[in-house]
């Protein structure tokens, strides 16, 4: 299990009146509800993120396999776990695994795992 102060967790924080999403938590710029959205979501992201990074953890040492973005927002239920995805890698804490798999849709993926 990976600990919070394992993780360089950021602030979240959402001034007060303030209209669009802080930069760190992804959006679409031309979309209000997208920015509603991220807004509602700030509290959140690091606890997401933390979950994310610890379930590829489970994965790798169940099978040592990674996961596909389609697989991870299966297993969380929701759209918001790519972009947290997106925000690990970028960090260092995943990478493209080299392997491929398919889809719900029979299109083949990136399989993302523990860097």
């Amino acid at each position: 299990m990976i600990e919070r102060d394992e993780y360089p967790l950021r602030p979240a924080s959402w001034e007060e009146g303030q209209q669009t999403a802080p930069a760190r938590i992804p959006y679409q710029n031309h979309s209000t509800t997208s920015h509603e959205a991220a807004r509602l979501m700030a509290p959140k992201v690091s606890a997401l993120e933390l979950e994310i990074l610890n379930f590829f953890a489970e994965c790798a040492l169940a099978s040592g396999e990674g996961l596909t973005d389609d697989e991870l927002i299966i297993a969380f239920g929701t759209q918001s776990a790519r972009p947290r995805r997106i925000f690990l890698t970028h960090i260092g804490k995943l990478h493209d695994s080299g392997a491929t798999r398919k889809t719900r849709s029979g299109r083949r993926a990136v399989v993302w795992s523990l860097a």
